[in-house]
């Protein structure tokens, strides 16, 4: 009771805020609020989406040499403070951990982020959080060509896995479905959290978006083979293979329906003398409803786990899915719950993975944002029982 309290207190205060102009480096630079591009911040609207797949530039200045140049259009900076409150609960009922906490989330740094001549463009995202190593999440350059309503993009370098748009798009929420971020039985792979280094092939045209995207993988502690200290080691069975993503878009709405469709295939090496060679599928649809967005996703896989001579040695499936209600109350402020179902192995039933997770969202459309969210999930430890787990989180963003 007392936690619905607090997220109740949460939602009224956020509502009595007003919204104050727009935000960052963008905004700046085109003169528009960030309404224009967002249906709701971080997730993108078209405008939004066809904006980042023109290569940080509107589509119809593909090809046109940039006027003079503001490196303050370029450089971008973002702070995060968060305060938690965690508690999980053993199969017996045990408390094994209670936490309350106020830490630093996260800096990150965008030296160049931007359109820089007609055709290239780029982004470089570095990030330092108290409790993780230096990452590099993006540090990519993007060739863009062709017209307003079909061009071709190619870019190469460190970037996030795909860039969707309405179910398959960023959440308004702090946390991803579990199908995203829970690996198979066995497996260390996951379809959202690896930063990998590749080459991407993209088409838009119309209302459709195709990618085709080239990775040179991860490593079997789980990392993404990016290069410096993250290198597959040789000799391996998978050092020389390359993993393969495709990714389709298509817009039905301009704010925020659609329909996407994922294929990724990989191997990393476990050990030496163990390999694991996985496939994900998955299928995201949204669609607005007056100040409603509805989304959801499903995502089913498969893991073949063979020996250095290339022999079988056990197979795992995978399934998850998600559905998910947001509803924009005044437009700084969206509320959202999503139901989560993840099981890392189909043939156990034991293993199965669930979530409830709802959320307050307001932006001040001038960098400044808070995000709540409470989340009640339950892991199933076989014959044990359940792991219960309740995390209460609020953040306070600012990006310049």
């Amino acid at each position: 009771m007392r936690n619905c309290t607090i997220i109740i207190v949460l939602f009224v205060g956020l509502s009595l805020v007003q919204s104050v102009s727009a935000m960052p480096n963008f905004a700046r630079k085109y003169g528009l609020a960030c309404t224009s591009c967002h249906n709701g911040v971080p997730r993108l609207n078209e405008m939004g989406y066809l904006f980042r797949a023109a290569g940080y530039r509107m589509p119809a200045d593909i090809g046109k040499e940039e006027k003079k140049i503001d490196i303050g259009d370029l450089i971008v900076a973002r702070t995060q403070v968060r305060a938690d409150w965690n508690q999980t609960e053993s199969p017996t009922g045990a408390v094994t951990n209670n936490s309350k906490q106020i830490n630093f989330a996260e800096f990150t740094f965008y030296p160049l982020t931007g359109a820089v001549t007609g055709n290239i463009s780029s982004i470089i995202e570095l990030s330092l959080a108290s409790d993780e190593p230096f990452e590099i999440e993006n540090a990519y350059v993007r060739y863009t060509t062709g017209q307003e309503n079909s061009f071709f993009s190619c870019k190469a370098g460190i970037f996030h896995p795909f860039e969707g748009y309405g179910g398959s798009d960023r959440p308004l929420s702090l946390s991803r479905p579990l199908m995203q971020t829970s690996k198979a039985s066995g497996s260390v792979f996951k379809s959202w959290g690896y930063d990998e280094v590749g080459i991407d092939v993209g088409y838009d045209f119309g209302n459709t978006s195709v990618h085709a995207t080239l990775f040179n993988g991860i490593l079997g502690s789980g990392e993404p083979a990016q290069g410096g200290g993250l290198v597959k080691t040789k000799g391996q069975p998978s050092f020389n293979n390359k993993d393969f993503q495709f990714f389709v878009n298509q817009r039905l709405t301009d704010d925020g329906g659609g329909i996407s469709g994922y294929l990724y295939m990989g191997s990393t090496d476990k050990s030496s003398s163990e390999q694991n060679t996985f496939k994900r599928y998955a299928v995201y649809a949204s669609y607005p409803i007056s100040q409603l967005l509805l989304l959801g996703g499903v995502q089913a896989g498969g893991d073949d786990f063979n020996d250095s001579t290339g022999k079988s040695l056990s197979s795992v499936k995978n399934m998850g899915f998600f559905g998910e209600a947001d509803y924009n109350i005044s437009e700084p402020l969206w509320v959202g719950a999503r139901f989560d179902n993840f099981n890392p192995n189909n043939d156990n039933s034991d293993a199965v993975m669930q979530a409830i997770t709802v959320f307050a969202n307001y932006s001040f459309y001038n960098g400044l944002q808070f995000i709540a969210e409470y989340q009640n999930r339950s892991n199933k430890q076989g014959s044990a029982g359940s792991q219960k787990i309740n995390a209460l989180q609020l953040r306070m963003i600012l990006i310049y």
